[in-house]
Order: structure tokens, then sequence, then C-alpha cells
């Protein structure tokens, strides 16, 4: 019988997850809540200051930082792609660098359409930081309900080859 959890993206194919060796302790939702708010100050941060080069006598400073943020950024997946041990190291730098491209493209879409950004950017950063915090306090569990919950609503997008 074949097996329904194929998939054709590269990232999640059977050869992806050979020789993965665990090290170190269990994956905890407590574990990946801490990571994702490191990763989610690292985003803010260099959004910010992106953001305030613009805004700066000189916007066009921002570019630079705004560019090598891209590039660095795709390097960094790359990398992270090919060499899944050092995820560790390469998850803040990667959020550190995406941080420049996140300032630097929304301070472009603000002089645009003033205010769209800001919203979306406030909007986006404190939803994720008030869902990180109801993990934390326990106001929110990931039951066995609750993680079908999250499959049901996000797993129609993941193309599948049966």
């Amino acid at each position: 019988m074949a097996n329904p959890f194929r998939t054709a993206y590269p990232a999640l194919n059977e050869k992806a997850f050979q020789g993965q060796i665990a090290a170190g302790e269990a994956m905890t939702v407590q574990g990946t809540v801490n990571k994702t708010g490191l990763l989610l100050l690292c985003v803010v941060a260099t959004s910010a200051w992106t953001w305030g080069l613009s805004h700066s006598p000189n916007p066009e400073d921002a570019i630079p930082w705004m560019m090598g943020g891209l590039f660095g950024g795709l390097i960094t997946a790359f990398v992270t792609i090919f060499k899944k041990t050092w995820a560790p190291f390469t998850a803040p730098f990667y959020a550190l660098l995406e941080g420049l491209v996140l300032g630097g493209i929304s301070a472009i879409f603000e002089k645009t359409y003033p205010g769209v950004a800001f919203q979306a950017i406030g909007l986006t950063f404190g939803v994720l930081f008030v869902m990180l915090l109801a993990y934390k306090t326990g106001v929110i569990r990931a039951t066995q309900g609750f993680k079908m919950g999250v499959i049901a609503a996000t797993g129609g997008g993941v193309p599948n080859r049966i």
C-alpha cells in the first residue's frame, strides 16, 4: 500500500530524514516557544533598526542593509537546508538577516501606502507574541484535539502524491 504521507516537497521527502540522529533532549512545546521567542526578538530588533535607517535624513542608507539581508538570508537558508546540524547557529543569524529585509520592505510600503505596513507588522508581531505568551503561561495547551485542528486547518495546502 502506498504511503499516504508521501510528498514531492524536497525538504520533507524521505531522504531528508535519513541519517538523522537525535542529539540532546526531546523537543517540547516550552522549548519551541522559548526558541521562537528568541528568533522573534532577533527579527524585531533588526527590522526596527532598518526601519529607523529608512526614516533618517538619508533613507537610501537602508538599501544596502536590506539587500545584504536578502542575499545573506538566502545563503543562510541554503546552508541550513544542506547542513541541518548547523541550524541552532544559522537560525538566529537568518532571523537577524531577514529582519533587515522586513524593515526595509516595510518602510518602502509605508512611504507608498501610509499606515499599511505599520499595521501589518504590528499585528503580525503582536499576534505571534500573544500566542507565544499564551503557550508559555499554559492558557493554550497542545492537546491531541488542538493538534488535529491545526493540521486540518493548515494541511490542505500541502502538496501530496499518493
